[in-house]
């Protein structure tokens, strides 16, 4: 007799252990959500609510943390974790329906965590991100923080064209450097680096092209000659309305970034009480107001954005808890050729390999890279330990 430990990272490896005992295939999934345990963060839930979620958590098994305010009666509101299977988040999203002070979005949020499938829309068609999507960059502004602008739009096509024969899933075009202390440039500036790359890269590439601008005329020039997605890292706040209707109607998807302060002045001291709380908080609302105008939540990417705004500690925290932003939809872990990175582990493209696939590791959706050759195949060990 043999007793061991089992490593169970997420519901498939659950499935095949219990598949591998010859167990009934009418309890597979029944037995497997059973052992995946989720640990779920609800900040500033109403005292009275948490205090329900306590009492239905036991009732079914499940542990909860609890501010002690909670247990006092005291009004107001807190934080609270969750620990429970998906098994049990199941039975409690049945039972949070019925209550009050807010239980019922609670519940919505919980049934998102465990079982939606993640997919990203873009036009009519969509990525399926059962595994990491590598995003290659083509950089067309002579000022890239990475040194790989193209003034060229014929190599620039030609980047293009061998990044999507190497495996990368969408092309994102930037054509204004949003390096620390840059200056921004105007949009009739950066609509003419952009627009006769653009044109040339959507006649011979098949997948996505997305366009990094938070200008509304480079947008609108963009979606006219047929762009997919806008990656804004202004997550919209300068374009606003007019922006985010432009984008609706296109039926374009989007990517919401997180800066603090403006690439001026982005790292000078960025301080924060609680990084990934902060840095989710923001995103949440942001992609709340872009829903409001119409935009479908699977057309929404969320980038909590390492190196804007931020030290190197809080780029490593962000990393580290990239998963955690998973209940917004698809996630972009852009890691790529950052100063952080370089400042952990010196400029070297080992150092940039590693960082984009320790992203992917923990949790990154999309990899926006610049090293696509290696980066895609370094992730096709994330897709084959999914899958075995």
């Amino acid at each position: 007799m043999i007793v061991r430990k089992a490593v169970v990272s997420n519901f498939s490896d659950a499935l095949k252990l219990v598949k591998n005992t010859g167990s009934s295939s009418v309890v597979h999934e029944l037995l497997a959500k059973k052992g995946v345990l989720n640990a779920i963060v609800i900040e500033k839930i109403d005292n009275r609510a948490a205090n329900i979620l306590k009492q239905e958590a036991i009732s079914v098994g499940a542990s909860v943390a609890l501010n002690e305010n909670v247990s006092r009666f005291k009004k107001g509101v807190s934080d609270t974790v969750l620990f429970a299977t998906t098994s049990q988040i199941d039975k409690l999203v049945n039972k949070f329906r019925l209550q009050p002070f807010r239980l019922k979005e609670i519940a919505l949020k919980l049934e998102n965590i465990v079982n939606k499938k993640k997919v990203f829309k873009y036009k009519e068609r969509y990525l399926d991100l059962s595994n990491p999507v590598v995003m290659g960059i083509v950089n067309v502004d002579p000022n890239s923080f990475s040194g790989d602008g193209l003034t060229d739009p014929d190599e620039a096509l030609k980047r293009a064209v061998e990044f999507e024969r190497l495996g990368a899933g969408i092309i994102d075009i930037g054509a204004e450097s949003s390096r620390p202390g840059t200056r921004l440039v105007n949009a009739k500036t950066e609509i003419k680096r952009l627009i006769p790359a653009l044109k040339r890269i959507k006649k011979n590439v098949k997948i996505p092209v997305s366009i990094d601008t938070y200008k509304y005329e480079t947008a609108k020039a963009a979606l006219d000659e047929g762009a997919d997605i806008i990656n804004d890292i202004f997550a919209l706040r300068r374009g606003k309305e007019i922006s985010v209707k432009l984008i609706a109607d296109a039926k374009a998807g989007v990517i919401l970034m997180h800066m603090k302060g403006i690439p001026k002045d982005m790292q000078t001291c960025p301080e924060y009480k609680n990084c990934t709380s902060e840095v989710y908080g923001f995103l949440a609302r942001q992609k709340e107001y872009v829903v409001g105008f119409g935009i479908e939540e699977e057309r929404i990417a969320v980038d909590p954005g390492p190196g804007f705004g931020k030290t190197v500690e809080h780029n490593v925290e962000l990393i580290k808890s990239i998963g955690v932003f998973s209940t917004l939809g698809a996630v972009v872990g852009a890691v790529s050729r950052k100063k952080f990175v370089k400042a952990l582990a010196g400029e070297d493209r080992t150092s940039f390999i590693a960082a984009n696939f320790l992203a992917a590791v923990c949790g990154a959706d999309i990899i926006r890279v610049h090293d696509v050759k290696e980066t895609v195949k370094v992730l096709k060990i994330i897709e084959t330990f999914r899958r075995i």
